[in-house]
């Protein structure tokens, strides 16, 4: 019996000492200085260790970021997604202050080869932001907006085989992130859905690293864990909300990648979330707000007759992203959270 007692005694002597050794979010030694912190303020002070700073976009806390007054003095260049490069120079005239009507600079996100940048209440809010953002900045601060994807002429496009040159988007996003960022010295917030932004993945990213490498910080959102969700997420209960963590040095770099969003391509990894560098917490997966989509264009019925003629010229299937009946339907059967009711 004594034996027996002396065995459990050992048992639980070693189980507490691994449980002291775990990182926990109140353990001195749990991050080595990286813990959750307020999500502008990590977002600026990466930006003096990395050119790029690369975010999961839409999302609203990075047109909080933009009105930031210390913004400018870190960041030259928004690189964005939802922009066709084809309308790069009427996009630099609008965000420099030019007399350019907001109804002709639409184009620019509007006619791209994603039916959903044209729907996105995000980007319909971003732009006129960064032109107002640089009426008040000095000729040195004033911010440019480079659109990354293909230089698509939707009014040359009456088949498959029209918008087949422009579906490789990774490409672009890459080539111009080298010519207009970073072989300028130039330092840029990338918006982009995070399969661009992660490394070594074969994307836009990845691929930039091939000559930029250890330049770019990504920065990955929480939209709840794929298992053990909730008791996870009691963790983040005290994180300040939004807050940017690191995944080196943190329990959530411990965690293994399984309990991660897996994305096409990417390279197995053991532990963290593979080819991010950092997590955004917005709050827990259950209040999460649903980005919602545009009303100017939804009652644009010129357009709308566009998306339906693109979506008939390039063979698009009932239901495809390509018709805005799509995003009609999934606008009235939504609520107003991301996962819930």
């Amino acid at each position: 019996m004594r034996k027996l007692t002396y065995i459990a005694a050992v048992a639980l002597a070693a189980g507490a000492a691994l449980l002291a050794a775990m990182p926990s979010e109140s353990s001195p030694g749990a991050a080595s200085g990286a813990r959750p912190q307020d999500a502008q303020e990590a977002i600026l002070a990466a930006f003096d260790r990395y050119d790029v700073v690369a975010g999961a976009s839409p999302n609203d806390i990075f047109l909080d970021l933009i009105r930031n007054p210390a913004f400018p003095s870190k960041a030259d260049v928004i690189a964005v997604e939802c922009g066709n490069s084809l309308y790069q120079p009427l996009l630099d005239r609008y965000i420099a202050g030019e007399d350019v009507p907001l109804g002709d600079v639409r184009q620019v996100w509007r006619n791209t080869t994603q039916p959903s940048c044209g729907f996105s209440v995000f980007y319909e809010r971003l732009f006129p932001l960064v032109r107002e953002v640089n009426r008040g900045l000095p000729p040195a601060e004033k911010l440019r907006v480079v659109a990354c994807d293909p230089p698509i002429d939707w009014s040359k496009v009456t088949s498959p085989e029209g918008l087949a040159p422009f579906e490789e988007r990774d490409r672009t996003i890459a080539a111009l992130m080298k010519s207009e960022v970073l072989s300028k010295d130039r330092k840029a917030l990338m918006l982009f859905g995070i399969s661009h932004l992660l490394h070594g993945a074969g994307s836009a990213v990845a691929m930039y690293e091939q000559e930029f490498p250890g330049v770019t910080y990504t920065v990955a959102p929480h939209f709840g864990f794929q298992k053990d969700n909730k008791k996870l997420e009691k963790r983040m209960a005290g994180w300040p909300v939004p807050s940017v963590v690191p995944f080196a040095g943190t329990w959530l770099g411990q965690l293994d990648a399984s309990y991660f969003e897996s994305r096409p391509g990417q390279p197995p990894a053991a532990n963290g979330y593979p080819g991010a560098d950092a997590y955004l917490y917005t709050g827990p997966r259950a209040l999460i707000l649903r980005q919602q989509i545009a009303a100017s264009t939804v009652l644009d019925t010129k357009y709308i007759t566009e998306l339906r003629r693109r979506a008939t010229a390039v063979a698009d299937p009932p239901g495809g992203l390509m018709h805005p009946e799509t995003f009609f339907r999934r606008e009235l059967e939504s609520g107003a959270l991301e996962f819930g009711t």
